[in-house]
């Protein structure tokens, strides 16, 4: 079989994160090819073939529309070229000019286009143009059952929607002690994702600050355009020694696996890869109960600690419980673990693949 993948670029980032995957896994059976409208930057692995099209964002609205019609010419033509089984396109950057291409090329009975956000929270834009197109794809994937659900509130049709989660591969314990990850502090709480609103780090601050735990720190994996404000809340709440941003780590494995626990205090999500990254490695998670993917993925008690949405006194109060009960933490972490095991990448690749 062949499978023709369509995504903006490989940097850094959720979906990305999951074309990586996903390729890597469907290179072992299939012919796969990416197609990425910009290759300049890109951060993971992948398997198959990648062309890229050179057709990379672009500022001011002329620009974008000119480039929304060169993106739909140059997927037109490699849907032709490639001849594709199936055709799957990620985020709405790809998703829109891919069914323009595939409906012009004769393909739409082979394409899946995925949503990977609460599309309540996109552009104007782009919830207007969701109900017109999303009902020519032959799938429309959301990311999890909540964003399924939005989406069908928004007018896309139901016999067109399915809900696949995000997968993850399983990780095996590290001897921390010889890992290439200098500068650990002794004890930490960890944090991954870009420093932007979405990830609600000034909330994590916040609850951090009410922690009774001498010798504490927290790490906070990812780089974005919150740096200084975040920098500036964590001297304004005295944290200025125990608070690490420490930019994008490539791997951050051994972090999950050397943290005394990973908490996740976004506004929203659509799956959030790295609380089940935390989970696979065996590190307990906090979270709070945000739309859209905790509550599909932690089980309250079992495998993490869920916490109402935005109520940070009590997103600090659990970590303090994780922090202060080793029970509590090696049984989240157990549970977490054997959750996640649920969504490995062997299992999750087959869904997409799936004849409706």
């Amino acid at each position: 079989m062949k499978l023709l993948l369509v995504i903006p670029s490989l940097g850094r980032g959720g979906a990305e994160r999951v074309v990586s995957l996903l390729s890597q896994e469907w290179s072992r059976s299939h012919e796969v090819v990416i197609g990425v409208f910009d290759a300049s930057a890109t951060a993971y692995g992948y398997g198959g073939r990648l062309i890229g099209l050179d057709l990379a964002a672009q500022d001011g609205l002329v620009n974008k529309a000119k480039n929304a019609l060169s993106r739909i010419g140059m997927l037109r033509k490699l849907f032709r070229q490639e001849q594709p089984d199936h055709i799957i396109s990620f985020m709405e950057s790809s998703n829109f000019p891919a069914i323009i291409a595939a409906a012009l090329s004769g393909k739409l009975g082979r394409l899946t286009v995925s949503v990977r956000n609460d599309p309540a929270r996109f552009p104007v834009f782009y919830r207007a143009l969701i109900p017109l197109l999303y009902r020519f794809p032959a799938r429309v994937v959301a990311v999890s059952a909540g964003v399924k659900d939005a989406l069908a509130r928004m007018g896309v049709p139901a016999e067109r929607l399915r809900s696949i989660p995000n997968p993850v591969v399983m990780s095996a314990k590290l001897d921390i002690a010889s890992s290439q990850c200098p500068g650990f502090p002794n004890r930490f709480v960890l944090a991954v994702g870009r420093l932007h609103p979405q990830k609600g780090y000034d909330r994590l601050l916040h609850a951090f600050a009410r922690l009774d735990s001498p010798g504490l720190d927290l790490v906070i994996l990812g780089e974005g355009s919150e740096r200084p404000a975040l920098i500036q809340l964590a001297s304004d709440l005295g944290l200025k020694d125990r608070v690490h941003l420490l930019g994008s780590v490539p791997d951050p494995e051994a972090w999950y696996q050397r943290a005394v626990c990973f908490v996740l205090s976004s506004r929203h999500e659509g799956w959030p890869n790295v609380l089940m990254e935390a989970m696979a490695c065996g590190c307990p998670v906090v979270s709070f109960d945000c739309d859209y993917g905790p509550a599909e993925i932690i089980e309250d008690g079992v495998s993490g600690l869920l916490v109402e949405e935005g109520d940070v006194a009590a997103l600090g109060a659990a970590v303090q419980r994780t922090l202060n009960d080793r029970s509590l933490r090696d049984g989240l972490a157990a549970g977490g673990k054997q959750r996640a095991a649920m969504f490995r990448v062997e299992v999750m690749a087959g869904y997409w693949t799936e004849e409706r």
